[in-house]
C-alpha cells in the first residue's frame, strides 16, 4: 500500500467518522423533531468538510517539507495538539454555555431553536479547524527540518 492511498483511506475514514459519528439518520417519530434530519445532515456535511480540508492541508505541509513519516508524525502530535484543543473547548465551551446558560434565563429566549442547533453545528466545525492549524503549525516545523525550527 502507497501513502497516497493510506492517505485516502484516513481521508475517508476521517470524514465519515470523525465529526462525532454524526451520520445523518433520523430515529424518531416525533413532530418536534420535524427538522432533525436536516441539522444532523448539515452537521455532517460541515464536519466532513473540516475534515477534508484540515486532511488535505496536513499531507499537503507535509509534502511540501521533507516529505516523509506523515503517519509517523501525525500520531505523534495528536496527543500534545489534542490537549490545546481539549483546553481551547472547555474555555471556549464555558463561554458558549454561558451565553446558552443566559438564553434560558430570558433574554435570549425568543432565538429559534434552529439559532442554537446551527450555532451548536458552528462551534463543532470552530474546533475542528482550531486543531487543524495548530496541527498544521506542528507539522510545518517537523516536516521542515531542524534549520526550520531553529529561524522560528
Amino acid at each position: 500500500m502507497t501513502d497516497d492511498l493510506a492517505f485516502n483511506h484516513l481521508l475517508l475514514y476521517s470524514m465519515l467518522f470523525a465529526g462525532y459519528i454524526s451520520i445523518p439518520v433520523v430515529v424518531t417519530c416525533s413532530a418536534e423533531l420535524e427538522y432533525g434530519f436536516r441539522y444532523q445532515a448539515l452537521g455532517f456535511i460541515a464536519f466532513a468538510g473540516v475534515q477534508y480540508w484540515g486532511m488535505k492541508r496536513l499531507y499537503r505541509t507535509n509534502s511540501q517539507g521533507d516529505g516523509r513519516d506523515f503517519f509517523l508524525r501525525w500520531a505523534a502530535l495528536s496527543l500534545p495538539v489534542g490537549v490545546q484543543v481539549l483546553i481551547i473547548s472547555v474555555v471556549l465551551g464555558a463561554v458558549y454555555g454561558a451565553v446558552v446558560g443566559a438564553s434560558a434565563i430570558g433574554w435570549a429566549s425568543g432565538f429559534p431553536a434552529y439559532v442554537w442547533e446551527v450555532t451548536g453545528i458552528l462551534y463543532g466545525a470552530l474546533i475542528q479547524v482550531i486543531y487543524y492549524r495548530l496541527m498544521q503549525t506542528d507539522l510545518t516545523i517537523c516536516s521542515s527540518g531542524p534549520q526550520q525550527a531553529a529561524s522560528d
